[in-house]
């Protein structure tokens, strides 16, 4: 008997899935140490569901321009965007959160904030093979953040800088903070 073609397209992507799980288990581990016992989500549907969840809530806020804070850093500038995150991290507290890794399928693990955001450019790193990003959902109210390395072209020359936005409270208020050098 025949395989369907998306029968054998849901199972490729289930096999995906089970191996960037993998791999991620790994590098989380690395980032965190064996005594923080912390696992991707292990369903692909699920996963999906949170990366849906984090795009939507972003998307949502974006109409309203005082529901997002947007902030950039070039990229020879490191310590100034994680001081930053590192106080929005103290200004926010350990908020439960969705840690979204981006790519095909994505990826979802359920992490403190404040842990995240101890260390964003390692975190952020685990997208590498995409781009660097770090995105958090807060797993209780319609919150969270993205921070990116994104390029600028300026003709033929790319300059390379960090981008954060921030959206939802406590979230917003957290980092507004932050930015004002508070926390």
């Amino acid at each position: 008997m025949k395989k369907r073609p998306d029968e054998v397209t849901r199972r490729e992507a289930a096999e995906r899935f089970r191996a960037r799980r993998a791999e991620l288990t790994e590098a989380l581990t690395a980032l965190l140490g064996r005594r923080e016992a912390v696992a991707p989500v292990d369903d692909l549907a699920a996963a999906a569901a949170v990366e849906r969840e984090f795009m939507a809530s972003c998307r949502d806020a974006e109409p309203h321009e005082w529901a997002m804070v947007r902030h950039g850093w070039p990229e020879d500038d490191p310590t100034a965007c994680a001081e930053t995150l590192h106080a929005l991290a103290r200004n926010l507290g350990a908020r439960p959160a969705w840690l979204v890794v981006p790519g095909h399928p994505a990826q979802a693990v359920a992490l403190p904030s404040d842990a995240v955001l101890d260390n964003p450019f390692g975190f952020a790193a685990l997208t590498e093979r995409y781009a660097p990003e770090l995105r958090l959902l807060d797993r209780e109210v319609a919150a969270g953040l993205s921070l990116a390395r994104r390029a600028h072209h300026m003709g033929t020359i790319a300059v390379y800088g960090w981008a954060l936005e921030v959206w939802g409270e406590p979230w917003l208020s957290a980092a507004t903070r932050a930015l004002r050098g508070e926390g």
